[in-house]
């Protein structure tokens, strides 16, 4: 079995994977006191059932100063050193960009994913804390990408930064057109950040002079895909998968 940590800025994702298919997986808030608890219950039903340690963890983390304390829970699951993936890390991709150290291992993760699955230009869009694109154009070779605030992160900021607007709970839009302050919210952010996304990928493909395959993701994807003009894959688990697949090639690289 392989334990694969998606260590986010609000949640830690993580799935069991058994001969290559995940088996389960969960989603723990980062800052729940009870995170290690909760941790290490998902993972010990797994473990027992196959009476052995998980054989290897990889880790992706946006969060360098939570990846030790979330590592501590899960140690006792299994054997060896975890895999911590950077840009140093043998995705099957190279980098054409000034300090690719900077990057993100969830992006870096999701983009080699996004790269081996279509076998060609792609760009994997996660819709998370912040809307990601991140962008591996010919030959495997990642070329940068844009950064959008996350659907949440914008309903928070109206109400933290403004006077008289309400915090709103996000749920899919009626209708374009608001018809008070709350469900105005909702349209500007919904499909606001499906016009953003749309046309920051129109744009790339422009400045690159082709097309790219998209794959989207992220925990806010049920919500905002409804109403994105493209997607060629739908993928909740991809950054599990994708850590799955790095951790495959890390153990077998010649495949």
């Amino acid at each position: 079995m392989l334990l694969a940590i998606d260590i986010g800025n609000t949640n830690v994702k993580i799935g069991i994977f058994q001969g290559g298919t995940l088996i389960g997986h969960s989603y723990v808030a980062l800052r729940d006191a009870s995170a290690g608890t909760k941790l290490g219950e998902f993972i010990n039903p797994y473990t027992s059932a196959a009476d052995a340690e998980a054989e290897a963890a990889i880790v992706s983390s946006v969060v360098p100063s939570m990846t030790e304390q979330v590592l501590s829970h899960v140690w006792p699951y299994f054997s060896g050193e975890p895999h911590i993936v950077s840009h140093r890390t043998n995705t099957g991709l190279s980098f054409s960009l000034p300090h690719p150290e900077r990057l993100g291992a969830d992006r870096i993760a999701a983009a080699a994913w996004g790269y081996s699955h279509f076998g060609a230009p792609a760009a994997v869009i996660d819709f998370g804390t912040a809307t990601t694109i991140s962008v591996v154009g010919r030959g495997g070779v990642f070329v940068g990408g844009a950064i959008v605030p996350g659907l949440r992160t914008m309903a928070r900021s109206f109400s933290e930064h403004t006077a008289q607007l309400p915090h709103v709970e996000l749920e899919s839009p009626g209708g374009a057109l608001g018809r008070d302050t709350n469900s105005a919210i909702i349209s500007g952010i919904v499909y606001g950040t499906a016009g953003a996304v749309s046309r920051v990928v129109y744009e790339i493909e422009r400045e690159l002079g082709y097309n790219l395959k998209l794959a989207v993701t992220g925990g806010n994807l049920t919500l905002i895909e409804p109403f994105l003009e493209r997607a060629d894959v739908v993928e909740p688990a991809l950054p599990l998968k994708a850590l799955q697949a790095i951790y495959q090639r890390i153990r077998e690289p010649w495949t």
